[in-house]
């Protein structure tokens, strides 16, 4: 079910990126000067806490999803399910999905929507972290 809501997610906002660069394909906004661009930074403190926060949850969601399969547990996710059989295919899932998620934010930043490129960062910790609960709950007993 996470799988799905970040799907949906990024492909609405992939969506709208793509008709707000239409409009703006050969314009340039006359309020936007060369200090606006050099004032905003995308790597400030929160936008590194939130990343290091995504990551980590991301991190622990796989490992206990892991730890569980291992023991003989299965995914409870349906969308996540085929993602998670083999160590690399798991691997290269999460970090896929965590760096579409960097680079949603970093995009979004750069059109002055650093609030939406932060909820996606959240939404994404929030989302592994339930992750990694309901998998926690859902353990196996060798662990």
């Amino acid at each position: 079910m996470k799988m799905l809501m970040v799907i949906i997610m990024l492909a609405v906002m992939v969506g709208t990126l793509r008709a707000q660069e239409a409009h703006y394909a050969f314009a340039v906004h006359p309020y936007v000067t060369q200090g606006d661009l050099a004032a905003s930074r995308f790597w400030t403190r929160g936008t590194i806490a939130l990343v290091a926060l995504d990551g980590a949850a991301k991190a622990t969601d796989s490992y206990i999803t892991r730890r569980n399969i291992d023991g003989g547990g299965e995914e409870y996710n349906p969308m996540a399910r085929p993602f998670v059989q083999t160590i690399p295919v798991q691997l290269t899932a999460t970090a896929a999905l965590f760096g579409a998620e960097v680079a949603t934010a970093y995009m979004l930043h750069r059109r002055h929507r650093d609030n939406v490129g932060r909820a996606v960062l959240i939404g994404g910790a929030v989302m592994n972290g339930l992750g990694a609960a309901s998998s926690f709950r859902h353990r196996v007993a060798d662990w």
